[in-house]
């Protein structure tokens, strides 16, 4: 495969199994709204703004809105929440393929919030001191599949260079659409084979890129 200067990865599903952290966070958070949601209705939560399932399910004003996210971000930043994120087998080796690797540069852009992340890692002892750029939902706060979140990325890293000289990976097709409005290459981790027919170039392990 293809060596990029710049890996930028997405992080819940691609570096670290959080589906059940967040059917956690979701159940609970929607429960506090008195609405009972399924683990399929977390999974689809989990793939698009937050504010998308919220406005179909309970729709209300802006101020409810952002007053609901104040509940997700506690269960969410909650131990459990945490200690229920896992890693995925080929996460640790790729940090520290990556980590090795000279004149490129790495880091993860999530939908999710930079502490938070740093918690999970800590939690699973990897060592993130060698990433270059961490951009998350208050770096970014315009989510994917705009290009906002690679863009503030590659502001970060001061990066002028060819754009197809970066890759951002992605287990959703908002991730391989962002990558693709921001002018960079992208490719879809397909875990699970569902994605055979998304016309987006495939891997199934993060490892695949050291081919």
């Amino acid at each position: 495969m293809k060596k990029y200067k710049v890996y930028l990865f997405d992080f819940d599903g691609t570096l670290f199994d959080t589906r059940p952290a967040l059917q956690m966070v979701f159940k609970k958070s929607y429960e506090h709204e008195g609405v009972m949601v399924s683990d399929d209705q977390c999974q689809t939560f989990s793939r698009e703004p937050i504010n998308i399932g919220y406005q179909a399910l309970i729709g209300g004003s802006e101020e409810q809105f952002w007053e609901w996210v104040r509940v997700i971000n506690y269960y969410l930043n909650s131990e459990e929440s945490v200690s229920l994120s896992l890693l995925f087998p080929d996460t640790k080796e790729t940090h520290q393929r990556l980590s090795k690797m000279e004149g490129i540069q790495y880091g993860i852009v999530t939908s999710n919030n930079i502490p938070h992340c740093k918690e999970i890692y800590h939690y699973h002892h990897i060592d993130i001191s060698h990433m270059s750029v961490l951009v998350g939902n208050h770096e970014c706060v315009i989510p994917k599949p705009d290009p906002a979140p690679i863009q503030t990325a590659l502001k970060m890293l001061n990066y002028d260079g060819d754009l197809h000289d970066v890759v951002y990976i992605g287990d959703a097709l908002n991730d391989v659409l962002a990558a693709k409005n921001a002018g960079v290459d992208g490719l879809l981790l397909d875990r699970d084979n569902i994605y055979q027919d998304s016309g987006f170039p495939l891997i199934h392990s993060l490892l695949e890129i050291f081919d």
